[in-house]
């Protein structure tokens, strides 16, 4: 990646600092600089890198979901900013592929099928004799299934780029291998402290995954968020089409799409992990790869019996599995987002310019309410270290 081109001193003082260049991150910086603020995004390390939860070549992209009926026009609108950033970078960031969503469960597939409707968009119910004809797979009789056609394959790391190529482009500053180990609430002027050095600004948009509770409980914000280690594994797999697949039987669900890196080759996950804090040592996720792996040999046609790669990733969860997007009570100048439990990349687009808005003080057009941390004030129970989730 290109090193930044404008040069920060520690004299300088922002109008506003994103903290974690995450796709999340990077998409409220580019807002805020097309805003006309004065902005810098700042990275503890340097970039590009996968230590955090944007990394990675794939990632689904889709209007089915099974959360609050306020987060289908979130997804409507993410989909259509990336298709913009696609034709201003001049570089294919989405692969359209059906979704095939099937479920044991009639409740959580009518859910994720009204969402589809609810975005203006019928939902294709196929049989599953339908869908074994179609996509090579084995659902026996007992499950509900339709396609999204609105759906695709987001390509992560062209993204990440491209979001951080026009926000430099547009003037906007860096500051990557930077770790903030401090947040200093106050008006007019907030300031944030590390190893090497410190920034003041008069805003903070804060977007740091994993160590995003840590940063805001000096600040008064207890939230019930947990750093999850996860992955995802490589299978090969040249009969399943390019598609996307999810079964949501299970709240943990099971999840497919193309890996984006060479033709027959499939992403697959179990959507679950081990409660971990960054830095710590690596936890034994080998019971994903076991129920993978008994999983999709029953439903899939897979050409090996198990995967040949893995690929580690993080979690930011929540414990009703829907993001947090609010501004700390005591320093109306901090606003984060966080707690997207593995889902987040889809929405960048439309969340950089939702805390934008909140930033700004602009309506930003989306109803947000079901997003506010004070829907866990009464929260007793977390999820313990070392825990599954």
């Amino acid at each position: 990646m290109v090193r930044p081109n404008v040069i920060f001193t520690q004299s300088d003082i922002v109008d506003v600092v994103v903290l974690g260049a995450g796709v999340i991150g990077s998409c409220a910086a580019l807002s805020l600089r097309r805003a006309g603020q004065n902005t810098l995004l700042i990275e503890q390390y340097r970039l590009p890198h996968g230590r955090g939860s944007s990394g990675g070549l794939a990632r689904i992209i889709r209007l089915a979901n099974t959360g609050p009926p306020q987060l289908t026009p979130i997804m409507d609108d993410a989909y259509r900013q990336w298709m913009k950033l696609s034709d201003i970078v001049k570089e294919e960031l989405i692969s359209p592929a059906p979704f095939l969503v099937v479920s044991q469960r009639e409740e959580s597939i009518r859910k994720a099928a009204a969402s589809v409707e609810l975005g203006g968009k019928v939902p294709i119910w196929l049989t599953p004799a339908q869908a074994n004809a179609k996509y090579s797979t084995r659902f026996t009789d007992d499950f509900r299934i339709f396609e999204d056609t609105m759906a695709g394959v987001i390509r992560a790391d062209r993204c990440v780029a491209a979001v951080q190529r026009l926000y430099r482009e547009a003037g906007g500053r860096v500051l990557d291998d930077w770790p903030v180990t401090e947040v200093r609430g106050g008006q007019p002027l907030l300031t944030l402290k590390g190893p090497r050095g410190d920034v003041q600004a008069r805003a903070l948009v804060l977007c740091a995954g994993p160590w995003t509770a840590s940063l805001l409980e000096p600040l008064g914000v207890h939230l019930p968020l947990r750093p999850v280690r996860t992955k995802a594994m490589i299978w090969k797999n040249k009969t399943f089409p390019h598609a996307c697949f999810v079964d949501l039987t299970d709240p943990n669900y099971f999840y497919v799409l193309p890996a984006l890196d060479a033709a027959g080759r499939c992403k697959v996950g179990h959507h679950g992990g081990i409660v971990t804090s960054p830095g710590g040592a690596e936890p034994d996720l080998s019971h994903l790869t076991k129920d993978s792996i008994v999983y999709f040999n029953k439903f899939f046609p897979f050409e090996e019996a198990k995967p040949e790669e893995e690929e580690l990733c993080w979690y930011t969860v929540t414990p009703d599995k829907e993001c947090i997007l609010d501004r700390c009570p005591r320093h109306s100048n901090i606003v984060y987002a966080a707690g997207f439990t593995g889902t987040g990349f889809k929405l960048a687009p439309t969340v950089g310019n939702i805390l934008t808005g909140m930033v700004l003080g602009h309506d930003h057009g989306f109803d947000i309410s079901p997003f506010a941390a004070q829907r866990f004030a009464h929260f007793k129970n977390p999820l313990p270290l070392n825990s599954k989730y």
